[in-house]
């Protein structure tokens, strides 16, 4: 007995009527509108890093107040000098200039009083005190040089140290405002325009009795 082949079935291609139907169905339409209002999801560019506010040198902060303490007492030409890896002496030389012994004294004793009160830092060695040409004052990390003109022409701290960064320092403190004082009125004065029109008044009444009488 032969064995019957099954014939393939091919399924049969459906009717351009019905693909439209299906197409235009709501659901499709649906899930096509879907698809299509999505936005492809955007990459947020990366937030660049926050600078680091740079490391205060306490050091330097005191160096600056010492010569602010120099510039109170009419201090001139003030200027701090960077000493970082040049040596190992000290990190900073403060440098002033007063004009006479009586202002370089000022000067050096203001800078001291001011730094052991207020900020807590007592000099550990000063010298210079009999001459006041040229006052010392050692605070161990930074060194405060008060001159007379002359002095600080010969020894030229700012030429000998020459590789050291040098700040010009400005007078940072704030004006004192002048305050207006009022007098105190007395009790029965009378207000100076009330007692200025007094005076006229009698004036003219000082005339007219004049002018009767002539």
């Amino acid at each position: 007995m032969g064995k019957t082949l099954k014939k393939k079935t091919t399924p049969k291609p459906k009717s351009k009527a019905k693909l439209e139907k299906k197409i235009a169905s709501p659901k499709v339409i649906a899930s096509k509108t879907a698809i299509a209002s999505k936005k492809p999801a955007t990459k947020r560019a990366p937030r660049a890093p926050r600078a680091k506010p740079l490391p205060v040198d306490p050091i330097r902060v005191a160096a600056l107040q010492a010569a602010q303490y120099a510039i109170e007492k009419k201090g001139e030409e003030v200027r701090l000098l960077d000493l970082h890896g040049i040596t190992f002496m000290t990190d900073f030389f403060v440098i002033a200039t007063g004009t006479s012994d009586r202002q370089v004294k000022a000067i050096a004793e203001n800078v001291i009083a001011e730094m052991r009160d207020s900020e807590g830092m007592p000099a550990w060695h000063s010298e210079g005190w009999e001459k006041l040409d040229w006052v010392l004052i050692d605070f161990v990390d930074f060194v405060v040089h008060v001159f007379q003109t002359e002095a600080r022409k010969y020894y030229n701290l700012e030429r000998l140290w020459g590789d050291a960064p040098v700040i010009t320092v400005e007078d940072t403190s704030k004006p004192k405002s002048r305050k207006r004082v009022t007098k105190p009125v007395t009790e029965g004065a009378a207000p100076r325009k009330l007692r200025a029109k007094a005076a006229i008044r009698v004036i003219s009444d000082f005339k007219e009795i004049g002018s009767r009488k002539k």
